[in-house]
């Protein structure tokens, strides 16, 4: 008996999966039957590693390894996406963080660029380049990962970050809206807090005076975004699209 979550036949790319979210994401497509692309900047090792661990399990799975702001590079990609695996059904673009952080009034024009090219920019080539490949899948989905501080501006020194996930939150939107006559469904989740190498050095230390103000009175985990995203992507999800699911442990309920 199958179940909504049996992604059986579904093959799915997960930007920035060699770490985090993203690794999270890509473990529990996998361990429900869908083929995962697996991606990574200059992480061959992380990401050739997780793939003989799919494989292990009887699943498949394929490494790709280049940089999204590249539009050219991204476009190679997908033809190894289609060479490799003969087409992709679900996109769950996951890359990006927040490697400069600066107040605007302090911030470097190529320090703006960076941070909003890594998390917004992306989005767009990634969907741009794998659109056509979805135009021919069954129940083929989008899964943008935006983030919870596109509500509150973010911390001291990620008004660049929070923006670029502003755009990401209206681009899901946008794309919704002109890919659902020809039955895209494109959704995103948005973390809070969550322990994951984002974060330079322990978040748990780091921000434990956000934690306590959290109403599940915890920081979040990469694999609590990974069910979200499933269900996102999943035929559970039919009638679902241009949504945007907070996973915060509750944050939204006081902030």
């Amino acid at each position: 008996m199958t179940t909504p979550f049996d992604m059986t036949g579904h093959t799915v790319w997960v930007t920035g999966s060699g770490s985090g979210i993203g690794t999270a994401i890509a473990q529990l497509f996998a361990s429900s039957g869908a083929n995962v692309v697996l991606h990574g900047l200059n992480q061959h090792d992380v990401t050739g590693k997780l793939k003989a661990e799919i494989e292990a399990r009887g699943g498949r799975a394929l490494a790709l390894d280049g940089d999204l702001t590249d539009a050219a590079r991204v476009k190679e990609m997908c033809a190894e996406i289609e060479t490799e695996m003969g087409g992709l059904s679900i996109l769950v673009n996951c890359a990006g963080g927040s490697p400069r952080k600066s107040t605007i009034a302090e911030m470097e024009e190529d320090a703006w660029d960076q941070v909003i090219e890594k998390n917004l920019k992306t989005v767009f080539l990634v969907s741009h380049a794998a659109i056509p490949m979805l135009r021919k899948a069954a129940n083929p989905a989008i899964v943008n990962v935006s983030s919870c501080v596109t509500r509150s501006g973010g911390v001291p020194g990620g008004a660049a970050y929070a923006t670029a996930k502003g755009g990401v939150d209206v681009l899901t939107r946008a794309l919704a809206k002109e890919l659902a006559p020809e039955g895209i469904r494109v959704n995103a989740v948005a973390p809070g807090l969550v322990d994951s190498p984002f974060h330079v050095g322990d978040a748990k230390e780091k921000y434990a005076h956000l934690i306590a103000r959290i109403p599940l009175a915890r920081i979040g985990e990469p694999e609590d975004l990974a069910g979200p995203a499933l269900f996102l992507a999943s035929s559970a999800a039919a009638y679902v699209t241009g949504e945007i699911i907070e996973v915060s442990g509750g944050t939204r309920l006081v902030s």
